[in-house]
């Protein structure tokens, strides 16, 4: 007589984190996602990512909130940084800054319009 031998096969850390986290922050996100549960999903989704450092995916996240939100000045702010000092892709993460700048004029104490101009000053020293 043969022994069957049982294997349990856990969920992946990863998985099961995202899983917990998308039913704790947003329990509707499975029937019928709204567009501020799905922006949501996206953040949380780019952190996740952000801290495994899997830089192409955190864009992919980014670039999903941006097409739902294009005034996201955050997600555009957050690319500007992947760019500059994980990618070290100075002219995209330029790009990315200016137009943080361009969509904040007029609002000097907006945090994001101080956040890209630092990282623009930075680059700028770099370069120079």
């Amino acid at each position: 007589m043969r022994q069957r031998l049982e294997v349990k096969r856990a969920n992946p850390p990863n998985k099961t984190r995202l899983l917990s986290a998308i039913f704790r922050h947003l329990p509707g996100a499975w029937i019928d996602p709204k567009q501020d549960e799905l922006i949501s999903l996206y953040r949380l989704r780019y952190r996740m990512a952000m801290d495994e450092k899997k830089f192409d995916t955190a864009m992919i996240f980014l670039n999903k909130i941006i097409e739902l939100d294009s005034h996201d000045l955050e997600a555009k702010l957050a690319k500007g940084e992947i760019y500059h000092h994980a990618l070290h892709d100075y002219p995209k993460a330029i790009e990315q800054y200016n137009k943080v700048i361009r969509l904040t004029s007029g609002r000097d104490e907006e945090p994001v319009l101080v956040r890209a101009r630092a990282g623009m000053a930075e680059i700028m020293e770099l370069l120079s």
